[in-house]
């Protein structure tokens, strides 16, 4: 007898359902939720960068690496100083960073942007913390650790899995991070309305995606282990990631320093001259 995930993989391959469509099916059929609602969370939207972006992006080396089914894109801005990793955010792409990439490269550092799983020009359409930070990884092995990591929103949760397994770095920068995936699981919960026991349903999918309870990935449990310097620049108008989870995660290092900014939101800050001069002058130990 076929399981019930095995039915839904039979469905995604073979019917070309919405996630509307699969939505509303899984509001009929509980025995499916969690398998949809888990889809659905981690599902990606996948922006196109802008002519200013693209500017930026053309004048880096373009590589990929394959690992598995994944194909992975990243630019190299080749430098002579210090390896700068850059790791953007959920439904992000490297050329969210192209007001900062500039500044970097004058400064003569060494820039490698990473476009992570189902983001960007990297291959599906699907994404999770785990996943990315492997892929984060993966690089690694590839270019070595990187002296500094600048990271946006989500990238920030990658980017502290990435070094819990094995990925170091000297100095951090934390743009708008998130505190803890249970906090944006409840969210989502939340906005959609699900029910405890659906929410619950989706949990236990999502784990096992993951391979790891979601109560371990949180930044503020992470921090405590790791030695090296942190900057958390996030503004207090931020509606996607409160203020609040960049100060727990400045609070859960040992040596950080926050940076609040106001009215720029979530997206405007990575494209503000105060945030870059913030970076560039952190990263120069000014």
């Amino acid at each position: 007898m076929e399981t019930n995930s095995t039915i839904v993989r039979t469905l995604n391959r073979t019917y070309p359902f919405t996630m509307e469509e699969k939505w509303a099916f899984a509001k009929r059929k509980p025995m499916f939720f969690g398998y949809v609602a888990a889809g659905y969370f981690l599902s990606t939207q996948k922006q196109k960068p802008s002519r200013k972006e693209m500017d930026v992006l053309t004048l880096a080396e373009q590589k990929e690496f394959q690992e598995k089914e994944h194909r992975i894109q990243y630019f190299h801005w080749k430098g002579e100083k210090e390896t700068v990793l850059l790791v953007h955010g959920w439904n992000g792409h490297t050329g969210n960073f192209s007001r900062i990439v500039p500044a970097l490269v004058e400064e003569g550092y060494n820039v490698i942007g990473i476009d992570l799983p189902g983001h960007g020009f990297s291959s599906g359409r699907y994404s999770n913390i785990v996943l990315s930070a492997k892929m984060v990884r993966r690089l690694v092995e590839q270019i070595g650790n990187p002296d500094y990591i600048i990271t946006h929103s989500f990238g920030g949760a990658v980017a502290t899995v990435a070094q819990e397994l094995g990925v170091n770095a000297k100095k951090l920068v934390y743009i708008a991070p998130p505190l803890r995936l249970e906090i944006l699981r409840k969210s989502f919960s939340s906005y959609y309305q699900l029910t405890e026991e659906e929410s619950e349903s989706m949990r236990l999918v999502l784990e096992r995606k993951v391979k790891q309870p979601l109560s371990s990935l949180d930044l503020g449990k992470a921090g405590p282990k790791f030695d090296n310097s942190l900057l958390v620049i996030h503004d207090e108008d931020d509606l996607e990631i409160p203020f609040a989870m960049g100060l727990a995660v400045s609070k859960a290092w040992k040596n950080s320093k926050l940076v609040p900014t106001k009215g720029l939101g979530h997206k405007m800050i990575l494209r503000t001259e105060s945030v870059k001069d913030e970076i560039i002058g952190f990263l120069k130990g000014i």
